[in-house]
């Protein structure tokens, strides 16, 4: 149970009202709506790596995985396993993201990545000897991305953790990733 009540959309600003009814209706954004000046921009950065990122979509979405696993985030898993099901990726991949590594499921990539993500969801700075590992087989500006998509999740994991959301009674029909495009560019 949600620890704050759903915003009512007619309670917020008509700026946040009319994002949130372009959004994907999840629970997650139903409550972000009502965190005040944070909700836009989060979501303007949710967007920046969810559709325009430097990795590619399975890596992100393999990263946001590990991250929701490590933090117990139940929510999180569901929503990005249904994701990554939409994307293509295999029942296997998916549940390698979960599991122990090296993953026979991944490359050696993925794994050195999810390692590396591991050591910077469980310590403040990620080990130097699995940054360089990750960092091998990734430009400067992706592994970057790898450290921002790991530091995002963990501040997600913990609202939704925190705050209680929900798991929606049904999956919406899409990936909701178009929907966050559209949101923001039609604002912009």
């Amino acid at each position: 149970m949600a620890m704050l009540p759903y915003p009512d959309p007619a309670s917020l600003p008509a700026d946040d009202a009319a994002l949130l009814a372009k959004l994907p209706p999840l629970n997650i954004f139903r409550m972000l709506a009502g965190s005040g000046p944070s909700f836009q921009p989060l979501m303007a950065l949710f967007n920046a790596y969810l559709n325009n990122g430097l990795l590619d979509h399975e890596m992100r979405e393999l990263i946001i995985l590990r991250v929701g696993h490590v933090c117990g985030s139940a929510y999180e898993q569901h929503q990005h396993r249904r994701v990554s099901r939409m994307i293509g990726m295999s029942d296997e991949r998916i549940a390698a993201a979960s599991g122990a590594l090296p993953s026979a499921h991944l490359s050696e990539a993925e794994n050195s990545v999810l390692v590396f993500v591991d050591s910077l969801a469980i310590h403040t700075k990620g080990d130097p000897a699995l940054f360089e590992r990750a960092k091998q087989h990734l430009d400067d500006a992706a592994i970057q991305e790898v450290v921002i998509v790991t530091g995002i999740y963990l501040l997600v994991c913990r609202y939704l953790e925190t705050m209680g959301i929900e798991i929606e009674e049904t999956d919406i029909e899409s990936s909701g990733l178009e929907e966050i495009a559209n949101s923001l560019s039609a604002a912009n």
